[in-house]
């Protein structure tokens, strides 16, 4: 495992620089729009941006990959990102802002398919799970490290935008010269939305509720700061403590997940999360202090989901339908980080910033009760059928777009016994 790590490092290195230019950015052109008066229903609009290109890049960027392979791929995307984040400074303008933003998500998701795929590619069944645990960790860390350097600026310079798009260049280096060999890709078959919601319709709209959320606290959430009449430095450390928190609590939440039913974990994260908000209301009222421990519990509660619906819906999969049925549930939660921003940007536009935290309050408690009618209506699963968890980031696209070689020995051999198991078959209906 140590040499595998090993030989990784150029690629985690040059996430980890992504991901500190990924969270810089998302956080000063928040700051900035409100600077600008773009306005919290704007603002919110053009923060999806990047959602629409996520979700654009997940379905085409395979198919690039497919054609010319992942280093000319994960160059076009690094000078896309590094170039895009320039015209910021030249247009001041919401809807060039707003297009500037799909193709900073196309980007990103683009380098996310290629880090991935690589992972996965080298990894065996044995270390895949470690590898991605620590590249979650990277992640993480990367996003926490970029949110912090808002303190460096008000958000009213250009410097930061200049060291976004230095950032982000000279991250590629590394994976642009290694000696390593790119991984071979052939791009699967999709499953169908209608299968993927018979297989869980928990996972499903668990899911879409996710990205929708996620997307309100990665994009709105130095808006709202701004709002609150915080400066800099305090923004930067609100947006810290949430991603602390996500780092924190993730691996304790997933291991529970595995020794008990997956969704009374799931339930109680979302009564946890909805009380988290809950404080965050107050918080925004009372106190600075109050507000960064709400928003360490509402990162630390509310970003494990993710994995924890992924792992929900893998546990009634046979080894050859993970990669096609998870594909599929990464654009549902895609889709619905394309509404998460302009939603919760015009609910903070009407009812002010408060809103913030009380949106994502309606999210969770809506899982809550549709957790809770799906419990009534399918049995549990003994936690032996269970599949083990894997804490996995809300980018990772690539995981589940790799082609299924490697478990199909696996498959075949567990075939008699999948179709006598308590999981779901392709043809079963979840009800």
């Amino acid at each position: 495992m140590r040499s595998t790590l090993f030989s990784f490092w150029t690629l985690f290195f040059g996430i980890t620089l992504f991901m500190v230019g990924n969270g810089l950015q998302a956080v000063l052109l928040g700051v900035r729009a409100e600077n600008l008066n773009f306005g919290d229903v704007i603002t919110g609009f053009v923060m999806g941006g990047y959602y629409i290109g996520y979700l654009l890049g997940s379905w085409l960027v395979p198919k690039l990959v497919s054609q010319v392979g992942h280093i000319r791929v994960f160059g076009a995307m690094a000078a896309l990102a590094s170039s895009s984040i320039l015209v910021h400074i030249v247009f001041e303008i919401p809807m060039v802002w707003l297009a500037m933003r799909v193709l900073t998500g196309f980007a990103y998701v683009g380098m996310y398919i290629v880090a991935e795929s690589w992972i996965n590619d080298r990894a065996t069944n044995d270390t895949r799970g470690k590898l991605l645990s620590i590249y979650m960790i990277v992640q993480m860390t990367g996003l926490l490290l970029g949110n912090y350097m808002l303190v460096f600026d008000d958000g009213t310079s250009y410097a930061l935008l200049l060291w976004v798009s230095i950032i982000v260049s000279f991250a590629a280096m590394p994976i642009m010269l290694t000696a390593a060999s790119a991984p071979d890709f052939t791009e699967p078959e999709r499953a169908s939305l209608r299968w993927v919601y018979n297989v869980s319709p928990l996972a499903f709209i668990g899911m879409a509720a996710v990205g929708f959320q996620h997307a309100m606290v990665l994009a709105m959430g130095a808006v709202y700061a701004a709002k609150l009449g915080l400066t800099s430095t305090e923004i930067s450390y609100f947006m810290v403590a949430i991603m602390g928190g996500a780092m924190l609590f993730q691996y304790p939440i997933g291991k529970l997940s595995d020794v008990m039913d997956r969704r009374t974990v799931i339930i109680i994260a979302h009564i946890l999360s909805l009380g988290a908000a809950g404080m965050g209301v107050l918080a925004g009222l009372h106190g600075y202090g109050m507000l960064l421990l709400a928003a360490v519990f509402y990162g630390g509660f509310s970003f494990p989901l993710y994995a924890l619906y992924l792992a929900h819906a893998n546990d009634f999969l046979t080894p050859k339908q993970v990669v096609s049925t998870s594909g599929m549930l990464i654009m549902v939660n895609g889709a619905g980080a394309v509404l998460g921003s302009p939603v919760v940007g015009t609910a903070m536009g009407y009812f002010g910033a408060q809103a913030y935290f009380v949106v994502q309050g309606i999210i969770h408690a809506s899982m809550i009760g549709f957790g809770i009618y799906r419990m009534q209506k399918r049995e549990a699963l003994p936690n032996e059928a269970q599949a083990p968890f894997s804490p996995v980031s809300g980018t990772q696209v690539a995981a589940a777009l790799l082609p299924e070689a490697e478990w199909e020995d696996e498959a075949e051999d567990n075939k008699n016994n999948t179709e006598g198991n308590t999981k779901t078959e392709a043809k079963q209906p979840a009800e």
